[in-house]
């Protein structure tokens, strides 16, 4: 056989050699992440509450870390740097606090208040459209729906109140670990360079670099993600505000804050806090209903155009399939947690495979 032909035939024997080899790290490490929630998701229901506090301290050292890294720089002690920062942080929260707490707490209770009146005003606009709608069945089957929903409203209220005990455990744990979770973090953020050296320490072998490596992209990945996310947020729902104040929305602020909090979770998040306004503008008015849920549009589209790629870090962009499976898969293994931590577990599982591939 000529040995141009030999050749030919080693080179592509060689390329289809390194094909099955790519799809294989993938199909393996695909199955190992899946493994690792799977055996995740087993641990986090026997330690939910504990894993919960770890969590919380986490995003706060992600969130602290670049001030306390940047004051550090500025030639300040570390322990000094952390205790400013932590200063600064609790300055603004308390502000904020100070000048929102009432006005939140004014509109919170005037919406209890006001919850059976904004009940009797559907069920008079429902009757209208009714009278309006005579001979047809959809206004017939709408009236259905209302009732049952009312009816799905009263269960679940009997429900809670069944529920107040173990609810009133559940703030208690849930104060005492916004407490404690700030003290965790303190510490952590103290001595976090000698905890990374010990971790680094500990990593022995023949893979000890790789492993550092991979380490650093996920810490870069997480951290940005995190900082990022509650940063689209916190503007997400300044403009929400912004527009449903302009609207002459109830409940302006209530909602957008509501609406900013959502917006962390990607498209679920930011549907449930619009149609949320949107129900409550629909009570005072159809029309307005109308508006707030193109003024929801537009704040989501600056998100979706402007906020998110400028803000978000570009190692963790991600294709909208993958973000809805993975937020699907996280919600039915973690439930709510499972919502805020698919997005960052993708984004480390995209950046491994990226990894191993660049490699061979």
């Amino acid at each position: 056989m000529p040995n141009g032909v030999t050749g030919f035939m080693r080179h592509s024997g060689e390329e289809t050699y390194q094909g099955w080899k790519k799809t294989g790290v993938i199909i393996w490490t695909i199955l190992g992440c899946l493994i690792f929630l799977f055996a995740l998701a087993f641990a986090i229901r026997k330690i939910q509450p504990i894993f919960l506090l770890f969590m919380l301290t986490g995003v706060i050292v992600y969130v602290m870390e670049p001030l306390v890294r940047y004051l550090e720089g500025r030639k300040i002690p570390r322990l000094l740097a952390v205790v400013f920062a932590y200063f600064l942080v609790i300055f603004f929260v308390v502000l904020i606090f100070v000048y929102l707490a009432p006005i939140v707490v004014q509109q919170g209770r005037e919406f209890i208040d006001n919850l059976p009146g904004y009940v009797k005003r559907a069920t008079e606009l429902m009757e209208v459209y009714q009278k309006e709608l005579v001979g047809v069945r959809v206004p017939r089957m709408a009236g259905e729906l209302l009732e049952e929903a009312l009816n799905s409203l009263k269960n679940v209220t009997l429900k809670l109140l069944s529920r107040l005990p173990s609810m009133t455990i559940n703030v208690v744990y849930g104060l005492f670990y916004l407490v404690l979770a700030p003290v965790l973090a303190f510490y952590i953020l103290k001595d976090l360079k000698k905890i990374k050296l010990t971790m680094n320490g500990l990593i022995r072998g023949r893979h000890r670099e790789e492993t550092l490596i991979i380490l650093r992209k996920s810490h870069v990945i997480v951290g940005g993600f995190l900082r990022g996310r509650l940063l689209v947020a916190l503007c997400v729902g300044i403009l929400a505000i912004i527009a449903l104040t302009i609207l002459g929305v109830d409940f302006a602020i209530v909602l957008g804050i509501i609406v900013g909090i959502l917006n962390v979770i990607p498209y679920f998040g930011p549907i449930v806090g619009g149609l949320l306004a949107a129900l409550v503008a629909f009570i005072k008015s159809p029309i307005l209903a109308f508006w707030v849920i193109v003024a929801m549009v537009i704040v989501q589209s600056i998100d979706a155009m402007i906020l998110s790629p400028s803000i978000i870090s570009q190692q963790v962009n991600l294709h909208p399939v993958m973000v809805v499976f993975a937020l699907l898969v996280g919600a039915a293994l973690f439930g709510f947690m499972g919502l805020l931590l698919a997005i960052p577990l993708l984004a480390v599982g995209k950046a491994l495979v990226y990894h191993f591939l660049e490699k061979m």
